[in-house]
């Protein structure tokens, strides 16, 4: 790990926003066709899922509101850091509204 606790953060927020927008495409590509039989998950699995889901939308959302201190005095960075930041958010809520039965 690094021994900057700041670049850690950074690490973990584009890790996780690299991950949930990885998942929210293979979501999509998965999506039954419209009139398709589909077979029910197991409640537990969906209840696990839409958990891990919403924890990563809050993680995003705290690396959302860390952000300054993520990226005091690297100015360059906010842009990016900014798009990827919330372009994993809109995944993560697409995810979870799937698991919910929203999307």
């Amino acid at each position: 790990m690094a021994a900057d606790p700041k670049r850690q953060e950074r690490i973990a927020a584009v890790f996780m926003s690299i991950a949930s927008i990885g998942v929210a495409a293979m979501e999509y590509i998965d999506r039954p066709e419209p009139g398709a039989f589909v077979e029910a998950e197991p409640d537990w699995y969906v209840t696990f899922t839409a958990v891990i889901h919403g924890a990563i939308l809050l993680l995003l959302l705290v690396a959302l509101i860390r952000l300054p201190a993520m990226l005091a005095g690297r100015p360059a960075l906010w842009p990016p850091f900014l798009a990827l930041i919330l372009l994993g958010m809109a995944a993560a809520a697409y995810v979870l509204g799937r698991d919910l039965g929203l999307v």
